[in-house]
C-alpha cells in the first residue's frame, strides 16, 4: 500500500470496480419460463418489448421451439452444407444443457425468443422483420403483453 501512494501522489490507488449485472426483470423472466417449460413447444404469447434502437415484437416461444425451428431454417439452405449446418441448434442445446445443470442457483431464463418479430427503430424505413429472433432479457427495459396493430 504504501508503494501504491507513493505513485498516486499519497493518495491510495481506486480499487477495481465490482461487476454490476443489470437488473433483470422478474414478471417477465418468468413468463418465458412457463413458455419454456411446455414440452409440446405449444406455447406462446404476444409481447412488445423495448430494447435499445428500439421497439421488438412479437410471439415469445421455448427455447426449444426456436431450436428446432432454427435447425429446419438451416436444413431448408442451398448447398451440400446444408444438413452440417443444421446440427449446430442441437449442439448448442446440448452444452446449454449441460451448463444449466451446473448453475441451479438462477433457474430462471436469460434469453427471451420471438417468432413473426417485427423491429421498429422509430423511421418507418427501417421496420425489420424476422422469422425467428432471440435477445438477452438483461437488454429489455420494458415491456407489454400486447403487439401493434
Amino acid at each position: 500500500m504504501a508503494d501504491e501512494r507513493a505513485v498516486n501522489g499519497g493518495e491510495q490507488a481506486p480499487g477495481y470496480p465490482g461487476v454490476v449485472e443489470p437488473l433483470l426483470d422478474t414478471e417477465l423472466r418468468m413468463l418465458v419460463r412457463l413458455v419454456d417449460r411446455d414440452d409440446e413447444n405449444r406455447s406462446h404469447f404476444g409481447v412488445s418489448l423495448n430494447i435499445p434502437g428500439g421497439v421488438i415484437y412479437g410471439q415469445v416461444i421455448s427455447r426449444d421451439a426456436y431450436a428446432l425451428e432454427w435447425e429446419a431454417s438451416l436444413r431448408g439452405l442451398p448447398g451440400a452444407g446444408a444438413e452440417s449446418l443444421a446440427r449446430i441448434p442441437r449442439v448448442i442445446n446440448e452444452v446449454l444443457e449441460e451448463q444449466r445443470d451446473d448453475r441451479d442457483d438462477d433457474p430462471l431464463p436469460r434469453w427471451v425468443h420471438l417468432r413473426d418479430a417485427t423491429f421498429l427503430t422509430g423511421s418507418t424505413a427501417q421496420t425489420m422483420r424476422y422469422g425467428l429472433w432471440r435477445g438477452r432479457l438483461a437488454d429489455v427495459v420494458g415491456w407489454s403483453l400486447s403487439i401493434p396493430s
